[in-house]
């Protein structure tokens, strides 16, 4: 480690991250000198550890729950995709100078891709309106959906989501009926929150159905997708592709990520939460 230049992922919970497989796979296939570890920090240990990143020289982090928010203030930049987003899960150390960044965005519409899907033209359905979904709908909006209707058990959040594009986007709770005519419908709410899944048999046939978790890696909601015969498919891609776009800002290397991916996929197996 001594020799390496290093970076970590940082949250509270973070043991069962798969990111530093990910990354150590990277650094490894380009044969690059970093290390990528795991770091417990909680909400309020945060203004220390931004100091420990300074003052031992690390390259970078990435950042979960809780931080996405909070670090906003305590960076010295923000990229513009940072400010975009309102969040940051990607911070590099350039001599001290802290710059938030954010991949999550257009990590989810690289996984889109590989599924020959997209955002553009589309009628989305978003299952919750916490922080992943407003990424979500962000980069939803910026890649040209036609429409967004957020469901959430709130109705009010998902209103005040909505206030990003009231012209495109629409609220409504979660016992409310999914519009049959749903291209897209994304789920970023955790396993055991008590949706129900029996709206996806009014789904058409040409229906997507995309779970942001990728453990365990058949969700509820993904079984019923696959029961109907409908896409079904998880998170993990987000996480990998989150990865490559996080790497590159962090090193400035130019990553294949056609050629990654698939290296990424096997080195993180089916483990990981």
């Amino acid at each position: 480690m001594a020799d390496k230049k290093r970076l970590a992922v940082i949250g509270d919970p973070i043991a069962h991250s798969l990111s530093p497989r990910l990354h150590n796979a990277m650094a490894a296939a380009l044969g690059l000198p970093y290390a990528y570890e795991a770091v417990r920090v909680a909400a309020d240990g945060l203004p220390a550890w931004l100091d420990r990143v300074r003052r031992e020289g690390w390259a970078g982090f990435n950042a979960t729950m809780p931080h996405k928010l909070h670090l906003i203030p305590l960076l010295d930049r923000m990229t513009d995709q940072a400010v975009y987003f309102g969040a940051v899960n990607t911070v590099r150390n350039d001599g001290g100078v802290l710059t938030g960044h954010n991949t999550d965005g257009d990590g989810f519409a690289r996984m889109l891709a590989e599924h020959g899907l997209g955002f553009a033209g589309a009628h989305v359905t978003l299952l919750g309106a916490g922080g992943a979904a407003g990424a979500i709908a962000r980069k939803a909006l910026q890649d040209g959906a036609a429409r967004i209707t957020v469901h959430n058990r709130t109705v009010s959040r998902a209103a005040a989501l909505c206030e990003a594009d009231l012209a495109r986007m629409t609220a409504a709770g979660l016992d409310a009926p999914v519009a049959a005519d749903t291209n897209l419908l994304i789920n970023t709410l955790p396993v055991g929150s008590g949706l129900e899944c029996g709206f996806v048999s009014a789904l058409g046939r040409d229906c997507a159905v995309v779970d942001i978790l990728y453990a365990p890696p058949r969700t509820p909601l993904l079984l019923a997708a696959e029961e109907r015969g409908l896409l079904a498919v998880n998170g993990l891609g987000m996480l990998i592709h989150q990865a490559i776009l996080a790497f590159e800002f962090f090193t400035g290397a130019a990553v294949d990520a056609t050629a990654m991916a698939p290296v990424l996929y096997r080195a993180a197996g089916e483990g990981g939460g």
